[in-house]
């Protein structure tokens, strides 16, 4: 049967969004110094550099290990400084960084090329070369995603950004809608599919607008605008494609006949094919109510946080206690200290004031099982785990849980349900 994942209209109290939408993007390209993270998607990364060695921007001076394996690249040209600088990292843990300083002459890799034979296997390779990663906070390799075995019927670009306060997709909807509509004209050469759609949440009026002139002045016919509800995980990619496509799957969207990327990947490697610029720079969301001047920024990867906090002109009151999350309110990581640095998936830097709420004894209400996307039983599967009855848990299906947050959110005890079927999961999938 099929069954389709449920959203929850989540207020926008007060106004999360549009105390960043409405601002230009602004720059913050001149770090004296990039952390380049050697994690990614927890994987450790492979050094290719030695301390004292002079870089480019855009050489390789990492790579991903493990299975889909990727290059990282330093964002600036400069001297590596150290290759096991610890800082903070978007998972919420110090991690081993490649410290560079920055030369401010910013000299570019020979290796940056246009790619000028365009085909599907040379996109999937640019992709790759150029380091892209999806952008929407998952990181996850995205040549990947264009190695089908057979034609997709579509290309989907999620444009939802359902999650409270972030906006850097909006913006640049905005700012770069030629550049969006180059991506998905690649991405449709590289899956061989006929369709573009740009799925979006219908509360986006000017991105809309935008959008539609677009198709309109350039008779775009081959990409249409499909509307979301104003729904919560609207960005989770099943969510999309269920109704995009009115199919399901249980693996990956091309069970469906679609590929996924979210609106700054797809900007990326239109980058990435016309100018050949891998994955340097990347815009963040900077926002929440204990910023003085929320804002959407462009940075390079291995930028310090607390020097772009400052830049925005520091926090609403230095004597408050202020909480950092990397990410989004719903799926981001706490992180204890702001020398928090850029990697290529953080969309978000969120502050807000910290409050210390009381977990109280579960009301047996069910909120959270109605609201669950993936229709799973966060309560039960957190006793069952709490019991260690590993055969019972597994009956479960905590592994089809997304993290989307919503769980604790609707919870009116404040129980840390997400937390518990993450450990589930994790558990479940060592096995």
């Amino acid at each position: 049967m099929f069954r389709k994942t449920k959203g929850v209209h989540i207020s926008e109290f007060p106004e999360h969004k549009h105390i960043s939408d409405s601002k230009p993007i602004i720059n913050y390209l001149d770090p004296e110094f990039v952390y380049i993270p050697l994690v990614e998607q927890g994987a450790l990364c492979e050094v290719k550099v030695n301390e004292g060695a002079m870089v480019t921007v855009g050489q390789v001076v990492a790579m991903k290990t493990g299975r889909f394996g990727l290059p990282i690249h330093s964002s600036v040209s400069g001297k590596v400084v150290s290759c096991n600088k610890k800082m903070w990292h978007s998972s919420g843990k110090l991690v081993d960084c490649i410290q560079i300083k920055n030369d401010f002459l910013y000299t570019m890799s020979e290796s940056i090329k246009p790619l000028e034979d365009i085909t599907p296997e040379n996109i999937a390779l640019k992709a790759k070369d150029c380091g892209i990663v999806g952008l929407g906070g998952s990181g996850f390799p995205t040549y990947v995603k264009y190695q089908v075995k057979t034609a997709m019927d579509y290309v989907i670009i999620n444009a939802a950004e359902c999650e409270p306060f972030i906006t850097c997709d909006y913006r640049l909807i905005l700012e770069e809608t030629a550049s969006l509509f180059s991506g998905i004209k690649y991405i449709m050469t590289a899956v061989g599919a006929k369709k573009g759609v740009i799925a979006i949440k219908e509360n986006k009026y000017e991105a809309i607008k935008k959008i539609s002139e677009y198709i309109v002045t350039n008779k775009i016919m081959d990409v249409d605008l499909f509307f979301l509800k104003d729904e919560y995980p609207a960005g989770w990619e099943k969510y999309i494609v269920q109704r995009v496509t009115k199919k399901n799957y249980n693996g990956l969207p091309s069970e469906a006949g679609a590929v996924v990327n979210n609106v700054a990947t797809a900007i990326a490697l239109a980058h990435a094919i016309e100018e050949g610029m891998p994955l340097v720079t990347k815009v963040v969301t900077f926002t929440g109510y204990g910023l003085k001047n929320p804002q959407n920024v462009r940075l390079r990867i291995g930028t310090n946080v607390s020097e772009v906090i400052k830049s925005l002109g520091g926090y609403t009151d230095d004597k408050c206690d202020y909480l950092m999350i990397a990410g989004g309110p719903m799926t981001g990581q706490t992180v204890a200290f702001e020398s928090l640095v850029v990697n290529r998936s953080l969309g978000s830097v969120l502050i807000n004031e910290r409050f210390k709420v009381e977990e109280l004894p579960c009301l047996g209400c069910g909120k959270c099982a109605s609201v669950c996307p993936a229709h799973l039983t966060p309560t039960q599967i957190k006793r069952v785990l709490e019991a260690k009855d590993t055969k019972l848990l597994e009956t479960l299906k905590p592994t089809r849980c997304v993290q989307c947050g919503l769980c604790s959110y609707i919870c009116p005890s404040r129980i840390s349900l997400t937390e518990a079927v993450g450990k589930a999961k994790a558990f479940v999938m060592k096995k």
